[in-house]
């Protein structure tokens, strides 16, 4: 397995390293905008799991997936910090997600338009804060699920809203 973090490519990861290495080899390329390799061309060389951190391609390991919802699980119960514990908790939330929609090289998180990840962690972390007496605001599971997911699609509409009035470009 390779983890890369390094300079923007791409041919910053070769393929003939790709292909040097084991079989069923797994690859993140993570730099940006551009991974140290394309991910068609970390495949063509034997990868069988390729990751980026990019949204535009399968396997976006990047931050973005994480940070909503510690933010909004970690506000909600404005516990007093952010604890590794917390984190963990956010990332076995994405995990079970993934698991539940079914693993596959091209799917192993959600993706940054399966919202519902967000308040899933929201209420992973916001347990965790809970259990770890940081919350001071203590909440259940259900509670922050719900309560999350309903700030984030109030958000999402409002968004949608101010693109179709035009107030905001669509991503190209």
């Amino acid at each position: 397995m390779v983890i890369a973090l390094s300079t923007p490519g791409p041919d910053t990861l070769r393929k003939e390293w790709i292909r040097a290495m084991a079989s069923d080899a797994i690859l993140f390329a993570c730099a940006n905008p551009i991974p140290e390799i394309w991910p068609w061309e970390a495949k063509d060389a034997g990868a069988a799991v390729v990751a980026t951190g990019r949204s535009d391609f399968p396997n976006q390991v990047n931050n973005s997936l994480g940070f909503p919802g510690i933010f909004r699980g970690t506000l909600d119960v404005r516990a007093k910090t952010i604890t590794d514990e917390m984190c963990l908790a956010a990332a076995h939330a994405l995990a079970d997600m993934a698991a539940e929609k079914g693993l596959s090289p091209d799917y192993i998180l959600p993706r940054m338009d399966e919202w519902d990840v967000f308040p899933r962690e929201a209420a992973a972390v916001a347990v965790k804060a809970v259990e770890q007496g940081l919350a001071r605001c203590p909440t259940t599971h259900d509670e922050e699920y719900h309560r999350a997911a309903e700030i984030i699609k109030r958000s999402r509409d409002m968004t949608k809203t101010m693109m179709e009035e035009e107030y905001i470009a669509e991503a190209e």
